[in-house]
């Protein structure tokens, strides 16, 4: 009789990046600043595609985040992005940067478990 494999379940659960307890998702809605470009238009923050991400340290202005970089209708646009954890932010730029070229909307569908790990 042949053996048949059964998965196992996740010990730790996964979830969308966009659920996640710690992050303002999505970039460019409150409490982050919006995505500023060079016209008065407003960019979706959903739909900018992401081009860049950066990590910037905390100074004496402003705390650890993260500085992305996106087009919407061929225009660039940038916004930033702090987590309630700064420890998370190393891994969420790592993330993020394993995801220049799609969507907002599709990177917030990724599924990542608490400490950002990809499935």
């Amino acid at each position: 009789m042949p053996r048949t494999k059964r998965p196992l379940p996740r010990k730790v659960p996964l979830f969308n990046l966009s659920d996640h307890p710690k992050l303002h998702w999505p970039p460019g809605v409150e409490p982050n600043p919006p995505w500023a470009g060079p016209s008065e238009e407003f960019a979706d923050p959903l739909h900018v595609v992401l081009t860049k991400v950066e990590l910037a340290e905390a100074d004496r202005h402003s705390p650890r985040h993260l500085i992305l970089t996106g087009t919407y209708h061929g225009a660039t646009y940038r916004t930033t992005l702090r987590a309630d954890d700064d420890a998370l932010l190393t891994d969420l730029s790592e993330l993020l940067r394993k995801c220049v070229g799609e969507p907002i909307y599709e990177v917030g569908s990724h599924q990542v478990d608490r400490s950002l790990r990809p499935a």
